[in-house]
């Protein structure tokens, strides 16, 4: 059965949540703490999938109460629901917290949320990947420069200086995120020469979430396998993520939405980036043997390991606490929508995105986006990477799609 803990240091919360899901005591096995410290004793003594937790509780606070979770317990979905008064403990908590809802939070919205985070530890349970993860050497944290940002944006009046400061302490990083501002991809006619310019021609949500692809990149050192290049899949990574964005903005969708297609396109190939570090005789194994039967990289991916890069990288950026939303965008970014209800899902514009920049769709998915209400997209988005009427290429192209008018997407 699945198992929830909920934490607040005010009964009436805990009594108004027992209320709330009392309907659902069959299917999910709930406990409730008053404290951060009973709530270590909950997991202490049993399994748990799902912990719910205020963040301001005399005591143990709730980023202490995270904290420990992480390193005690890292397989439990740590979910935050609090209210938002004090921005910088709820950045901070973005770090140690895989999602954050804000009191007062409704009853469907909390349900939906603790379902979402069921459904990924289902994933992360897998007994093919728990023995993957079991041998994987090389795991990066989740940035310090990314971490820094995520403290900065919490403040209300946050300057493109201020962050460009954060980015500017690293020196390598700087680098690193100035060659990819400045990369074809963007389209950008002058040269960025600092973060500050980057931070005002981009915004800074873009240039944080660039700060995030690059550290996780630089993490990485080239592997010894012949059918792989961190620098190919870096500059594709790229060209993914621009070009989602732009088909999550055509489908109008949130803007969270649009970020979370941009992110999870940046990042929707990381779990490649593992199995190539860690096991690089067995995935060049895997990649000869796509090559050679003439099968998608994951199906080959799961008879080497029994699961795929889509999984892998899931499991990554769910431990470095990255939003739900991101994580399911890399999860799902194989899989291609059949049904008019699911386009709005911003894993539709990776997949989408990653199809067109690898050379274009076939013809059973130019059919499906058809029934699905996309099909007279489809010609604005292949102006957007420049395949309309052309074979496949090779997905180190970079396109400027970021600087297309508007109208190639009507």
């Amino acid at each position: 059965m699945k198992r929830v803990v909920f934490v607040d240091d005010e009964q009436t919360v805990l009594d108004s949540l027992k209320l709330v899901f009392y309907p659902l005591r069959h299917e999910w096995q709930m406990a409730f703490a008053t404290s951060g410290r009973q709530a270590l004793d909950l997991l202490d003594q049993s399994d748990c999938d799902v912990l719910v937790t205020d963040l301001r509780m005399p005591g143990m606070s709730g980023l202490e109460l995270l904290a420990r979770v992480v390193n005690l317990h890292p397989r439990v979905v740590r979910m935050v629901l609090s209210d938002n008064a004090d921005q910088e403990i709820a950045a901070r908590s973005a770090s140690l917290a895989h999602y954050f809802l804000v009191k007062p939070c409704d009853a469907a919205t909390l349900r939906a949320a603790i379902e979402r985070a069921f459904s990924l530890r289902t994933v992360l349970d897998a007994p093919a990947m728990r023995q993957l993860v079991s041998g994987l050497r090389t795991l990066p944290s989740v940035p310090s420069v990314y971490l820094r940002l995520m403290e900065v944006f919490g403040s209300p009046d946050v300057s493109p200086k201020e962050i460009a400061e954060v980015i500017g302490q690293d020196m390598i990083m700087t680098a690193k995120v100035l060659q990819l501002v400045n990369s074809a991809c963007f389209g950008i006619k002058r040269q960025i020469a600092n973060p500050t310019q980057a931070v005002i021609y981009l915004g800074a949500e873009i240039v944080r979430q660039l700060v995030l692809v690059a550290s996780t990149f630089s993490a990485f050192h080239q592997p010894s396998v012949r059918r792989f290049s961190i620098q190919r899949l870096q500059d594709h990574s790229l060209a993914v993520g621009g070009l989602a964005r732009r088909i999550a903005q055509s489908l109008d969708l949130s803007a969270a939405a649009v970020d979370y297609a941009f992110v999870g396109g940046l990042l929707h190939d990381v779990g490649k980036l593992l199995l190539a570090c860690n096991y690089p005789e067995k995935y060049d194994e895997a990649l000869r043997h796509a090559s050679e039967e003439r099968i998608p990289d994951s199906v080959a991916e799961v008879q080497a390991f029994g699961t795929t890069h889509a999984e892998v990288g899931t499991y990554l950026l769910w431990s470095w606490a990255l939003p739900d939303p991101v994580a399911e965008v890399v999860l799902r970014h194989h899989e291609f929508p059949t049904d008019p209800a699911c386009v709005s899902n911003p894993a539709v514009a990776v997949h989408v995105a990653d199809a067109l920049v690898n050379g274009g769709l076939d013809e059973a998915k130019v059919v499906c986006l058809t029934q699905v209400g996309l099909g007279g997209k489809l010609a604005g988005w292949q102006q957007l990477t420049g395949t309309a009427g052309r074979g496949k290429q090779s997905h180190v192209e970079a396109h400027p799609f970021w600087r297309r008018p508007s109208s190639a997407l009507a």
